[in-house]
């Protein structure tokens, strides 16, 4: 890759927290309509189910992230040492399995999907810091879609009690909603097997199985958790917790410059055998 490009890259990211900073400030400083004595207004669709459409980010995600770069070389490294708020650590991982991650985040970080702009996975997607790279929810009464400026993902979330389809599998499953009470589940099923769950080596197998839950709390957050079962790579579920905040109606989706098969220099240089860069 050119000294050129690479130079763009890191100033392109550096930028990316500034822009975000800011969406933040506006959003949470906009007014509300809470007050002591009437909950917050959440918007509804005719039919009466929440009504999630928008622009939203994980807060935790970039209070992480930013703490994380205090002293950080990189934006590529600070992203890589964070978990979001309600993760166990370590995961509990079968003995046999717990070695393969091992392997893998001291020689192998440059099969990282990631570090070849492919699709994050589920729930990756929504745990890594989205105030950087914001999904926007689209909805009516009988499909909801999510649209990631990350990598360009898309999720369609059907609503109709279909089953998930038979001999299919993709980076981020098949998804299937249903309402309780005001809270989407989805389902996620039919994972590819080859998603991790962070830079540190951490994965799952296509045997991985979802549960999300939306559960809007006001006008402009919604309470997010997936409970994570894969009985080939864990000893027991474990379930994340995050908060998502909406950004202002002015902000949109724009471009993300990263296809398919392409590498990150940090993923690339750590890889086995390339004794010039040690292993961390």
């Amino acid at each position: 890759m050119p000294k050129w490009m690479i130079g763009a890259a890191t100033i392109c990211l550096a930028l990316l927290p500034l822009r975000f900073a800011a969406a933040q400030t506006t959003s949470q400083s906009a007014p509300t309509e809470k007050t002591a004595s009437q909950p917050a207004s959440i918007p509804r669709l005719p039919g009466g189910h929440p009504d999630l459409q928008g622009l939203w980010h994980n807060d935790s995600g970039f209070k992480a992230a930013m703490k994380s770069m205090h002293g950080a070389p990189n934006l590529a490294v600070a992203l890589g040492d964070f978990h979001s708020a309600g993760v166990p650590l370590p995961f509990p991982y079968l003995p046999d399995a717990e070695k393969v991650r091992e392997y893998r985040n001291l020689h192998d970080p440059y099969h990282d999907p990631e570090a070849h702009c492919h699709i994050p996975g589920v729930p990756r997607e929504i745990e890594q810091p989205t105030s950087l790279f914001p999904f926007l929810i689209i909805q009516d009464e009988k499909n909801i879609a999510l649209l990631f400026e990350y990598t360009h993902d898309v999720r369609i979330i059907p609503e109709d009690g279909s089953a998930h389809p038979k001999h299919y599998w993709a980076w981020d499953g098949d998804s299937r909603g249903h309402w309780e009470g005001d809270t989407l589940v989805v389902d996620v099923a039919n994972f590819n097997g080859r998603t991790w769950l962070d830079m540190e080596g951490n994965f799952v197998d296509e045997n991985e199985h979802v549960v999300e839950r939306y559960t809007m709390t006001d006008h402009d957050t919604i309470q997010y958790s997936a409970m994570v079962e894969d009985p080939t790579v864990f000893t027991k579920p474990w379930t994340m917790y995050l908060t998502l905040t909406r950004n202002p109606a002015k902000e949109q989706i724009v471009y993300y410059d990263c296809h398919e098969g392409e590498r990150d220099v940090r993923h690339y240089l750590k890889s086995e055998g390339n004794e010039a860069s040690p292993h961390e």
